[in-house]
């Protein structure tokens, strides 16, 4: 069997779908690679390319197609990952920092998902992601699923890097990481009927990521935080309820750690 020919992005693309392996290709705009940008994080224009992207080269232009297989959250990935379902060509993650962020990183189940992922090329040929910067994204996902990174440096305009992992060989266990570049090159903002429809989703999808923001919701409502305890409630907990002979400088160190806004260690010495 002859081997594949690699060459281009094009190429990994066409032999994702058509031969039966799994791509990740991450869109960003923040950090620069070669080509000098404005850096910015936000409005650069990456959802506008990899809609576009994953339009052209993975539903042969059908927009109608390609819109169904967006999405932000982890939830919305369980229709694809059935083994019994016809493969799907390409699907988009778009704002992955929502869901799949740095503050994910050290949750077990979003670990567990990511390794499954790996393993689901049966079911989708393509994961193309956004993200301002790789950084923002839980470690497994920024480490594991990507082949390919789109740099935004501004809007219309497009860098390709290509992401090589390599063994080192005094340190076999830990790969290291290096760009290497595959073009650079312009590309159009989407048809206004194309925008209107994205600019819509997004508002909904927005909406329901603000409603699971449990800082924003008010005190007593399911899902929100628990209302912390002022300084004169907390001193009154103390000395009266524990009845501590504290005096009030601890115990207004006490109440700073119970807020999270000072080093444990001293106020914990003071109450020890």
């Amino acid at each position: 069997m002859s081997k594949l020919k690699l060459e281009s992005l094009a190429d990994y693309v066409w032999a994702a779908l058509n031969k039966n392996y799994m791509l990740g290709i991450l869109v960003t705009s923040q950090a620069q690679a070669r080509v000098k940008g404005s850096g910015w994080s936000f409005g650069a224009g990456k959802s506008s390319f990899a809609l576009s992207f994953m339009k052209t080269f993975c539903y042969g232009g059908n927009f109608e197609r390609a819109r169904t297989h967006l999405m932000s959250f982890a939830q919305e990935l369980d229709p694809y990952l059935n083994p019994d379902a016809p493969r799907t060509p390409a699907i988009m993650i778009d704002d992955m920092q929502l869901d799949f962020g740095k503050h994910r990183s050290h949750d077990p189940d979003m670990r567990e998902l990511c390794y499954f992922l790996t393993t689901q090329r049966t079911c989708i040929g393509i994961i193309i992601g956004t993200t301002s910067h790789r950084g923002m994204l839980a470690k497994d996902f920024r480490e594991e699923m990507f082949h390919f990174e789109v740099i935004i440096p501004d809007r219309g305009t497009f860098e390709i890097q290509q992401l090589r992992r390599w063994l080192p060989f005094d340190d076999p266990i830990t790969p290291r990481e290096r760009l290497e570049p595959r073009g650079v090159g312009p590309f159009l903002a989407l048809p206004s009927e194309e925008e209107e429809w994205y600019l819509a989703w997004r508002k909904q999808r927005d909406l329901k990521a603000k409603a699971r923001l449990k800082l924003l919701k008010k005190p007593g409502e399911e899902g929100a935080l628990p209302q912390l305890m002022n300084y004169h409630e907390f001193d009154i907990y103390i000395h009266r309820v524990l009845n501590s002979k504290i005096g009030r400088d601890a115990s207004f160190q006490l109440w700073k750690v119970y807020r999270r806004e000072a080093d444990p260690w001293p106020a914990l010495r003071n109450w020890l």
